[in-house]
């Protein structure tokens, strides 16, 4: 453990390594989500592993967040609840309308790469000014998660239909999908300088918790216009 330890703050962070571990982690929370959208979803636990899995997905991202250095431990138990929240809450959307999730993880993916090709042609450069306007977006996220819980008691802070959600929720997918060019700039500045090996973890965690959001948007964005 020791050993593990000193090579996490020792070793620089490397792409190979990040491009590895947003993988794997990917892969976790999407097999997650196909367990508990299969074997939950229908369950009486249902939803108490919903509450439980937001519950414990907000500790672990804010322990993340201000602990980087133990994103190595934390990320891998992100990417287990967060992945049976997102299976819960599939498997709801596909009772309204089947092939949906589907359909949502496609644009999802489909968003990325996009946008890794703005950022990585430099069509769109992430100077400090766009950083900054990206960043100032965090408040849109922290609502928007708010709201999430809130919607689980029968409260809902934005509107769920019609023209003016949809506008909405467009905007929040534009805010989502652009949040992906701070998590590739940042992955990029952290291999360039150099920054311990655990930023890999960290970093890879930054881009799951961006897809995930982007994620559950066009879903119900979908929704909405379906």
């Amino acid at each position: 453990i020791g050993k593990a330890s000193t090579e996490y703050v020792d070793s620089p962070a490397t792409l190979k390594g990040t491009i590895t571990k947003a993988f794997g982690l990917t892969l976790v929370t999407i097999a997650s989500a196909i367990a508990s959208g299969v074997f939950l979803a229908n369950s009486p636990a249902a939803y108490g592993v919903l509450i439980l899995g937001m519950i414990v997905g907000v500790v672990l991202t804010l322990v993340t967040c201000f602990k980087p250095h133990l994103a190595p431990m934390t990320t891998p138990g992100y990417a287990v609840f967060e992945g049976a929240v997102l299976g819960i809450i599939s498997a709801q959307f596909e009772r309204m309308y089947f092939g949906i999730s589907a359909i949502a993880v496609g644009i999802t993916l489909a968003t990325m790469i996009l946008m890794l090709v703005l950022w990585k042609t430099r069509i769109i450069k992430v100077t400090e000014t766009v950083r900054s306007v990206i960043s100032m977006t965090g408040a849109v996220a922290i609502f928007y998660f708010v709201n999430i819980i809130a919607s689980l008691f029968g409260f809902h802070m934005m509107p769920t239909s019609g023209i003016f959600g949809i506008a909405i929720g467009f905007i929040i997918a534009g805010v989502a999908a652009f949040n992906l060019l701070l998590d590739f700039d940042n992955i990029e500045q952290a291999v360039a300088y150099g920054a311990p090996k655990y930023y890999e973890y960290f970093c890879a965690f930054g881009l799951l918790l961006t897809l995930v959001w982007l994620y559950i948007e066009i879903l119900r964005l979908l929704q909405m216009i379906m």
